[in-house]
């Protein structure tokens, strides 16, 4: 009789169109995932088709988000390792071989072999031949996370990115528990800064010739917002562009962030600033508010919450007392 109702089961399941896995007492009913599409940067198509086995993490961000996956393992290669990540699992991560410093050519992704490639936005660009078709093309899944080529993002593009890396890699669950986690850490820094005045903040990223290349409207202005604090340039309609220090002194910001990334250590950053006479009256050098981040740690990543929470404590100190 329990032979007969299992056939009878495949046969209901096949009808349906899902996926049937039998145990000893009896079978279960899981839904067919595969192929299925998602739309990543220009709109292009990608079919997914099995579970990926040979990854790329062609940044760092991404390789972070792979990493709090449980996906070390998968990982076959890694490029433009321009951040630290995590640091529960950056030393792990950088046992992984490191296929080039710089943006990954298409003749690499090849010669390993690779099913599944995930990075940032400019990784996938037609000068080095990596456009997600043309990938596709090859019969090789990718994928951008989704921060990088969204104008405005916000918290909901990490979430979008976990979730989606849980369907491709069939974790759902896993996924679902990390951006849980990670939505609970930023209500609570929402609440702690409620009702406190905004504090204007100038992100330093490096310097340019009269200037500051410095963030506008993108993901780090979002993240700042959620800790109480706001983008002096967040009104330019670019996610990334040059100022001027006489625009930078016109804006009077309270905080500056430094990004610590790149050939310029953050301590020569942190000089350029402070002996810039330029910005002797500016309110963040006058009072010395000056803090630093990791690139990885104001890109799409594991610790999008940890960032609104130190962003939290360095805007409104007194509310984490």
């Amino acid at each position: 009789m329990k032979m007969r109702n299992r056939i009878a089961g495949r046969i209901i399941a096949a009808a349906m169109g899902v996926t049937v896995a039998v145990s000893g007492t009896g079978f279960t009913v899981m839904a067919e995932e595969f192929p299925f599409t998602l739309k990543t940067k220009d709109d292009a198509e990608v079919t997914f088709t099995h579970v990926p086995e040979k990854v790329l993490a062609v940044n760092s961000n991404a390789g972070d988000e792979l990493m709090a996956m449980g996906l070390g393992d998968k990982i076959i290669g890694r490029a433009y390792t321009n951040s630290q990540i995590n640091p529960k699992w950056n030393d792990e991560y950088l046992k992984i071989p490191e296929l080039t410093d710089s943006y990954i050519s298409l003749e690499t992704i090849l010669d390993q072999e690779a099913d599944f490639v995930y990075g940032r936005s400019s990784s996938f660009s037609e000068k080095n031949n990596t456009t997600h078709d043309t990938l596709s093309g090859y019969g090789i899944m990718s994928l951008s996370s989704i921060e990088g080529y969204t104008l405005g993002a916000d918290v909901d593009v990490v979430y979008e990115d976990f979730q989606n890396l849980g369907r491709i890699f069939d974790m759902e669950e896993k996924a679902e528990e990390i951006v849980n986690n990670m939505k609970a850490q930023i209500e609570g820094v929402e609440k702690a800064v409620e009702g406190k005045d905004t504090v204007k903040v100038f992100v330093y990223d490096m310097a340019q010739e009269g200037g500051a290349y410095t963030c506008g409207d993108n993901f780090t202005a979002k993240l700042m917002e959620h800790a109480g604090g706001e983008n002096i340039f967040k009104d330019m309609e670019e996610t990334w562009a040059n100022v001027s220090w006489e625009e930078v002194v016109e804006r009077a910001p309270e905080v500056i962030v430094v990004n610590n990334y790149g050939d310029t250590t953050l301590e020569q950053k942190m000089e350029e600033l402070k002996e810039n006479p330029a910005l002797a009256d500016v309110p963040a050098i006058k009072d010395d508010r000056i803090i630093s981040v990791n690139l990885c740690e104001v890109f799409a990543s594991s610790m999008t919450g940890d960032t609104i929470e130190k962003f939290g404590k360095a805007f409104h100190p007194d509310c984490f007392e």
